[in-house]
């Protein structure tokens, strides 16, 4: 419609135009970066470590955010379905750091105690309304992606809070704590009662 009247304005016309090409622009690298986003990784080919360290890198590439991971090897080692829930968790946090946090980087960090995984995602963006506390304070202001990880950790036996202060712009840091249960572990012990009995 504003171009229909603007054409006998051929300078606002061309400008509407530049603003149409720049808008289709951005949806198609918003398409492409939740296409990618959303595709499911190969986690039986490669582990969850290199799984991880291979989306940051498309996805850093798909958005134009610096994204950097420091990843215990020892996340290899989990049960399947573990990893699948902590990749989906890593994938909704990066996702919601995409979409809200107007940041140009964020950290992937994962360690290991001795017996509990520590996960930390930390962007440099605007931070979130009600931060600063544990995570639930708020939780229908959220939307779904919070909650969907929350549920997911939940069933891993973890724990989720997020920190952050909009009026010191100084990030949003996701923090997710869960227990060992390494598959190696219990291969193990389920040798060791072998030899036992």
């Amino acid at each position: 419609m504003r171009i229909r009247s603007a054409l006998g304005d051929p300078a606002n016309a061309e400008r509407l135009c530049d603003e149409i090409d720049a808008s289709i622009d951005h949806a198609l690298r918003e398409i492409r970066a939740f296409t990618y986003l959303l595709h499911p990784q190969d986690l039986t080919a490669y582990g969850l470590k290199a799984t991880i360290e291979q989306y940051a890198c498309g996805f850093a590439a798909r958005t134009s955010l610096k994204v950097t991971t420091d990843i215990t090897p020892e996340v290899d080692r989990l049960p399947a379905r573990t990893q699948r829930s902590l990749l989906r968790i890593i994938q909704e946090a990066l996702t919601n750091v995409f979409r809200h946090a107007k940041a140009t980087a964020v950290g992937v960090v994962i360690k290991a105690t001795e017996s509990h995984f520590r996960l930390r995602i930390r962007d440099n963006g605007r931070g979130m309304a009600g931060g600063d506390a544990r995570y639930g304070t708020s939780e229908t202001s959220l939307g779904v992606g919070i909650p969907a990880m929350r549920f997911r950790l939940q069933q891993l036996g973890g724990t989720l809070e997020f920190r952050s202060t909009v009026a010191r712009r100084s990030g949003t840091t996701l923090c997710a704590v869960f227990p060992h249960h390494l598959a190696g572990k219990r291969r193990s012990q389920r040798k060791g009662l072998l030899v036992i009995k």
